[in-house]
């Protein structure tokens, strides 16, 4: 296990970050998304990281008091955007579902009601339900009240996210990806809607934002990756060498077995032939 990224939003940390800020800033120890009235993006900033098909993603986050959510919305996450269509645009995102390769999520918000806000997982992948990916709720918090904590793990091996707020239970959902598929992205995303918009300004914090590789840590040293690619490649050259005998066997024993029979065709005539030229002696 490795901490692939660890944001604590101290002074210069946007620099590893790329992609645009929109609306986000650094409030404290936090960044602070802010959805402004009639527009989409709080934030869309995103970091290469190693792909992985094992993470946990997790974060602090507390819903301003002014917050008042009329329509669904998506927020951190973590994806794979390099499988594109012949726009350019990427598959797993945008309404474009994986074909086949890609992923993503990001945290869902649903519409918030008696001073709490839905919040889940939104996930593109290969065996979602709609279109537009899936939407699963996992719990809610209270708005104006303090940070708790969510977490998010994904095991694309297994075939599984699952999700959980302030420590509760996990909320399981099943996924299919491919063997390409793997997570290359940590992501600080913030949009509003669908097609809806911010209704006005409002906003979340979030703070002390990890993700995990859960997998095996390919920069481990007891681990020597060059000798497992030895081996990889040793199999598949013994595996080629195989097939290319099956190949040869059965042409071979053909032509074999044709030779060893015009063979002893021909022994079989020289035989008949000395044995009339021992006659004809003896008989002189």
């Amino acid at each position: 296990m490795s901490v692939l990224v660890h944001e604590t939003f101290e002074e210069g940390w946007q620099d590893s970050w790329s992609g645009k800020a929109h609306n986000a800033y650094v409030s404290g120890d936090a960044l602070r998304l802010m959805f402004r009235q009639g527009d989409h993006y709080g934030c869309a900033l995103h970091k290469e990281v190693v792909p992985t098909r094992h993470v946990k993603c997790s974060y602090m986050v507390r819903a301003l008091g002014d917050w008042e959510s009329h329509s669904t919305g998506k927020t951190l996450g973590f994806c794979d955007l390099r499988y594109k269509n012949e726009k350019g645009q990427s598959y797993g995102h945008g309404n474009r579902q994986p074909a086949p390769d890609g992923f993503s999520f990001r945290t869902w918000f649903g519409k918030s009601k008696d001073g709490y806000m839905p919040i889940g997982m939104y996930v593109y992948h290969l065996g979602q339900v709609p279109r537009w990916g899936d939407s699963i709720k996992v719990g809610q918090i209270k708005i104006g009240g303090p940070a708790v904590s969510f977490e998010c793990e994904a095991d694309f091996d297994e075939g599984f996210i699952r999700a959980r707020v302030d420590g509760g239970d996990w909320v399981r959902h099943n996924i299919v990806v491919t063997d390409k598929t793997a997570v290359t992205w940590a992501w600080l995303d913030a949009y509003y809607g669908g097609p809806a918009v911010s209704p006005k300004n409002m906003a979340w914090d979030i703070s002390d934002y990890k993700l995990e590789n859960l997998g095996p840590d390919i920069t481990a040293p007891e681990i020597d990756w060059d000798a497992i690619a030895a081996l990889v490649a040793a199999k598949e050259e013994a595996a080629k060498e195989t097939a290319e005998s099956e190949e040869l066997d059965a042409p071979l024993s053909e032509t074999i077995v044709a030779s060893l029979t015009e063979t002893e065709s021909q022994a079989g005539v020289l035989a008949t032939q000395l044995r009339e030229l021992a006659d004809k002696i003896e008989a002189l």
